[in-house]
């Protein structure tokens, strides 16, 4: 599968450098995906992580949606990810 955006995003399941992970939680399922960021000379190769939400029955349109609308993986700080007391 490869989808291209106008604004020079790209998934491609052969490039090493993207990847779909996909995730069921509170009975919805997730992907999170990283895609190529081309740039505004479609020459750059910059990682682009986003994620939304996924239907397994339609790889490509959620991919496609995900790109157009899904939202940038948060940074966690490490003290974010400690349990708390």
């Amino acid at each position: 599968m490869r989808i291209e955006t106008r604004t020079g995003l790209v998934y491609d399941a052969a490039d090493p450098l993207c990847s779909l992970s996909v995730a069921t939680t509170q009975g919805e399922r997730f992907a999170f995906l990283v895609a190529i960021d081309t740039g505004h000379d479609g020459q750059q190769r910059d990682p682009a992580p986003y994620w939304g939400r996924y239907d397994p029955d339609a790889p490509a349109e959620s991919v496609r949606a995900i790109l157009a609308t899904g939202s940038p993986w948060p940074t966690l700080a490490p003290e974010r990810l400690e349990p708390e007391q």
